[in-house]
């Protein structure tokens, strides 16, 4: 995860440099596509939560446990 923040500063163009850096020459461009898309969904997460603040870990085992425990 530190390589995604370390990258979050960097421009578009130096994150997918970095990103190809980091995958293996036989990828595939689905595969970079994923990549690409997984970073920019983790980015706007972290933004969310600078911006808006996070669940407390109790909250989050709450709503988890509320949501899918087997009745």
């Amino acid at each position: 995860m530190s390589e995604i923040v370390d990258t979050a500063a960097k421009n578009a163009k130096d994150e997918v440099r970095a990103l190809l850096d980091r995958l293996p020459d036989h990828v595939s461009l689905q595969d970079i596509r994923y990549h690409i898309e997984v970073i920019e969904k983790i980015q706007r997460g972290l933004e969310s939560l600078d911006r808006d603040g996070g669940v407390p870990h109790d909250e989050a085992v709450r709503r988890f446990e509320d949501k899918w425990r087997t009745r």
